[in-house]
């Protein structure tokens, strides 16, 4: 039986996230043959008595795009969880399979771990979870969903928009100004090695006037970059230095400087270990430990790049593998639903 046109020209899936850009879903978008959808504040910002407005926004954005895109899958990201639930109750009324990703803080940020109990109903009823790490894998296989590991993808050098060059030696901390990132510490470490310049991503808006305005003059706050500008800034850099004091946490950001073949420096974290012990230096979260350590990574910086794209090979492998069982569930499952569609 030949497929309704309806279901040939639809677009194969619409992945949706409600920040302003994520490296890790427009690539699973891509992977997929699908698009990316994006919903960021807006007028509402960050300011928190604005955030009940700012979902409700998101809500209708959400249900409309996927109305017009009319995809036969969804992807979208948690946290915040009020976006699957939009996104699981538009599917559940056009009858699509959903597929949810979960960030390593849907589970563990203090932000949501009230929301454990919403998530832990909601994964139960979707085709396919997505997670970070082995050890969420286990946790949602635990509680009756469909889990999967999904590792970041690389991205490469041909990603990246070229910056000027640094005049001296460079260090970039690549974040976000999440609650979870020492950048105070990453700050004071910079005022450790005044000859060497500091760029720090992220939104300085999210860090209070006395911590910006006290930064030492080797301190540069790029604000947020588009990503090939971030990637570029990477490229520049002597090392990338990615800090969390999440024990959870799976950086993007290590496995873009390690698609990048950079130098590396890390928070001395479980999983962070685990993913990246051979390619990466770690130091604790103590200004002179980061100031020693990132340092070592200026010092060693043509060895730690050769061990960065030494990883490269395994770490895409992990990637590839789990994007094909991805596919293969949402293709295995696809032609169910598309019998179920066309008998009805």
């Amino acid at each position: 039986m030949a497929r309704p046109d309806w279901i040939v020209n639809q677009p194969l899936l619409s992945a949706v996230a409600w920040t302003k850009f994520q490296g890790r879903t427009n690539a699973l978008a891509a992977a997929l043959g699908g698009q990316a959808r994006f919903f960021g504040d807006g007028f509402t910002g960050h300011r928190l008595a604005a955030r009940p407005l700012a979902y409700v926004m998101k809500s209708f954005q959400t249900w409309n795009t996927l109305s017009r895109d009319n995809p036969r899958t969804v992807l979208v990201i948690t946290p915040p969880v009020f976006a699957p639930l939009v996104a699981w109750l538009w599917c559940l009324v056009h009858r699509r399979p959903l597929v949810v990703d979960c960030h390593t803080g849907a589970f563990h940020s203090p932000k949501w771990v009230w929301a454990r109990p919403i998530h832990r109903w909601l994964l139960r009823r979707v085709r396919v979870v997505l997670l970070h790490t082995a050890e969420l894998e286990a946790l949602v296989g635990s509680w009756g969903a469909r889990a999967l590991m999904v590792p970041d993808d690389l991205p490469q050098a041909g990603d990246a928009r070229a910056v000027p060059p640094a005049e001296r030696r460079r260090v970039l901390i690549a974040g976000s100004m999440d609650s979870n990132e020492p950048v105070v510490e990453a700050i004071e470490a910079a005022r450790l090695l005044p000859d060497i310049e500091f760029h720090i991503t992220g939104d300085p808006e999210l860090l209070m006037a006395k911590v910006r305005s006290g930064a030492p003059r080797n301190v540069l706050f790029t604000g947020f970059l588009a990503y090939p500008l971030f990637l570029g800034e990477m490229l520049a850099a002597d090392v990338v230095g990615v800090f969390s004091t999440d024990p959870r946490i799976m950086n993007r950001a290590a496995f873009e400087a390690v698609g990048l073949g950079r130098s590396l420096v890390l928070s001395d974290l479980p999983a962070l270990k685990e993913r990246f012990d051979g390619a990466a230096l770690f130091c604790s979260n103590e200004p002179d430990a980061m100031a020693q350590t990132l340092l070592q990574g200026i010092r060693d910086r043509a060895e730690m790049e050769r061990r960065s794209v030494a990883l490269q090979a395994r770490l895409r492998a992990q990637r590839d593998e789990a994007i094909a069982r991805l596919q293969s569930i949402i293709d295995e499952e696809g032609v169910v639903m598309w019998r179920h569609l066309s008998a009805s």
